[in-house]
Protein backbone atom coordinates (compact mmCIF):
# COMPACT_ATOMS: atom_id res chain seq x y z
CA UNK A 1 0.00 0.00 0.00
CA UNK A 2 1.43 3.38 -1.00
CA UNK A 3 2.43 5.93 1.57
CA UNK A 4 -0.15 8.46 0.38
CA UNK A 5 -2.95 5.93 0.70
CA UNK A 6 -1.82 5.17 4.26
CA UNK A 7 -1.71 8.90 5.03
CA UNK A 8 -5.19 9.47 3.61
CA UNK A 9 -6.70 6.49 5.41
CA UNK A 10 -4.93 6.90 8.74
CA UNK A 11 -3.86 10.19 10.23
CA UNK A 12 -5.58 12.65 7.86
CA UNK A 13 -9.20 11.98 8.92
CA UNK A 14 -8.20 11.99 12.58
CA UNK A 15 -6.14 15.16 12.22
CA UNK A 16 -8.41 17.23 10.01
CA UNK A 17 -11.81 16.25 11.33
CA UNK A 18 -11.46 14.88 14.85
CA UNK A 19 -8.41 16.43 16.45
CA UNK A 20 -9.52 20.10 16.22
CA UNK A 21 -12.84 19.31 17.88
CA UNK A 22 -11.16 17.10 20.46
CA UNK A 23 -8.55 19.69 21.36
CA UNK A 24 -11.14 22.47 21.50
CA UNK A 25 -13.19 20.36 23.89
CA UNK A 26 -10.06 19.59 25.88
CA UNK A 27 -9.27 23.30 26.15
CA UNK A 28 -12.79 23.96 27.39
CA UNK A 29 -12.47 21.14 29.91
CA UNK A 30 -9.11 22.49 31.12
CA UNK A 31 -10.60 25.96 31.58
CA UNK A 32 -13.53 24.43 33.44
CA UNK A 33 -11.13 22.48 35.65
CA UNK A 34 -9.16 25.58 36.59
CA UNK A 35 -12.36 27.54 37.21
CA UNK A 36 -13.72 24.75 39.39
CA UNK A 37 -10.54 24.62 41.43
CA UNK A 38 -10.22 28.34 42.09
CA UNK A 39 -13.91 28.98 42.72
CA UNK A 40 -14.29 30.18 46.31
CA UNK A 41 -16.55 28.36 48.71
CA UNK A 42 -16.12 24.89 47.27
CA UNK A 43 -15.29 22.03 49.59
CA UNK A 44 -12.30 19.75 49.12
CA UNK A 45 -14.65 16.92 48.08
CA UNK A 46 -16.23 19.08 45.38
CA UNK A 47 -12.82 20.12 44.11
CA UNK A 48 -11.67 16.49 44.05
CA UNK A 49 -14.81 15.49 42.13
CA UNK A 50 -14.03 18.20 39.59
CA UNK A 51 -10.45 16.98 39.26
CA UNK A 52 -11.42 13.34 38.79
CA UNK A 53 -14.22 13.89 36.27
CA UNK A 54 -12.57 16.60 34.20
CA UNK A 55 -9.15 15.01 34.57
CA UNK A 56 -10.49 11.80 33.06
CA UNK A 57 -11.76 13.69 30.02
CA UNK A 58 -8.41 15.47 29.66
CA UNK A 59 -6.56 12.15 29.93
CA UNK A 60 -8.63 10.68 27.08
CA UNK A 61 -8.02 13.79 24.95
CA UNK A 62 -4.27 13.52 25.61
CA UNK A 63 -4.32 9.80 24.76
CA UNK A 64 -6.06 10.47 21.45
CA UNK A 65 -3.62 13.27 20.60
CA UNK A 66 -0.64 11.04 21.44
CA UNK A 67 -2.08 8.34 19.21
CA UNK A 68 -2.51 10.68 16.26
CA UNK A 69 1.01 12.06 16.70
CA UNK A 70 2.51 8.56 16.87
CA UNK A 71 0.52 7.50 13.81
CA UNK A 72 1.85 10.46 11.81
CA UNK A 73 5.42 9.62 12.79
CA UNK A 74 5.23 5.94 11.86
CA UNK A 75 3.34 6.57 8.61
CA UNK A 76 5.75 9.24 7.40
CA UNK A 77 8.95 7.57 8.61
CA UNK A 78 11.09 5.80 6.10
CA UNK A 79 10.78 2.03 6.57
CA UNK A 80 13.95 1.66 8.62
CA UNK A 81 14.86 5.28 9.36
CA UNK A 82 15.08 6.04 13.04
CA UNK A 83 12.60 3.36 14.09
CA UNK A 84 15.48 1.08 14.97
CA UNK A 85 16.27 3.27 18.00
CA UNK A 86 14.85 1.39 20.96
CA UNK A 87 13.65 4.43 22.94
CA UNK A 88 11.88 6.03 19.96
CA UNK A 89 10.29 2.73 19.03
CA UNK A 90 8.87 2.25 22.54
CA UNK A 91 7.60 5.84 22.63
CA UNK A 92 5.80 5.20 19.35
CA UNK A 93 4.42 1.92 20.68
CA UNK A 94 3.12 3.72 23.77
CA UNK A 95 1.56 6.48 21.65
CA UNK A 96 -0.11 3.99 19.33
CA UNK A 97 -1.46 1.97 22.25
CA UNK A 98 -2.87 5.13 23.87
CA UNK A 99 -4.52 6.15 20.61
CA UNK A 100 -5.95 2.70 20.00
CA UNK A 101 -7.34 2.55 23.52
CA UNK A 102 -8.87 6.04 23.22
CA UNK A 103 -10.54 5.30 19.86
CA UNK A 104 -11.74 1.87 20.97
CA UNK A 105 -13.09 3.32 24.20
CA UNK A 106 -15.10 5.88 22.25
CA UNK A 107 -16.65 3.19 20.03
CA UNK A 108 -17.34 1.06 23.12
CA UNK A 109 -18.99 4.04 24.82
CA UNK A 110 -21.15 4.60 21.77
CA UNK A 111 -22.17 0.94 21.72
CA UNK A 112 -23.14 0.71 25.37
CA UNK A 113 -23.60 4.26 26.56
CA UNK A 114 -27.38 4.18 26.90
CA UNK A 115 -27.94 6.18 23.71
CA UNK A 116 -29.33 4.72 20.55
CA UNK A 117 -27.19 6.05 17.73
CA UNK A 118 -28.57 5.74 14.25
CA UNK A 119 -26.87 4.07 11.30
CA UNK A 120 -25.68 7.40 9.90
CA UNK A 121 -23.93 8.32 13.14
CA UNK A 122 -22.27 4.91 13.28
CA UNK A 123 -21.22 5.21 9.64
CA UNK A 124 -19.59 8.59 10.25
CA UNK A 125 -17.69 7.45 13.35
CA UNK A 126 -16.62 4.17 11.80
CA UNK A 127 -15.55 6.03 8.67
CA UNK A 128 -13.40 8.35 10.76
CA UNK A 129 -11.94 5.77 13.14
CA UNK A 130 -11.58 2.47 11.28
CA UNK A 131 -8.71 3.68 9.09
CA UNK A 132 -6.62 5.00 11.99
CA UNK A 133 -7.46 1.91 14.09
CA UNK A 134 -6.43 -0.56 11.39
CA UNK A 135 -3.31 1.38 10.49
CA UNK A 136 -2.41 1.81 14.16
CA UNK A 137 -2.69 -1.93 14.76
CA UNK A 138 -0.63 -2.62 11.64
CA UNK A 139 2.21 -0.32 12.72
CA UNK A 140 2.01 -1.50 16.32
CA UNK A 141 2.63 -5.07 15.17
CA UNK A 142 5.50 -3.90 12.94
CA UNK A 143 7.12 -1.97 15.77
CA UNK A 144 6.79 -4.83 18.22
CA UNK A 145 8.31 -7.30 15.76
CA UNK A 146 11.49 -5.20 15.26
Amino acid sequence: MGRWVRVLLGPVPATVLLLPLLLAGGLGAAIGLVAGLVEPGRSAAERWATVTTTGTVLAWVAAAAAGVLALWVVVLAEPRAGLSQVRLRWLLVAGLVLGLVAASRWLWTMAGGGHSYGPLTWAVWLGLLVGPLVLGIYYLVLLLRQ
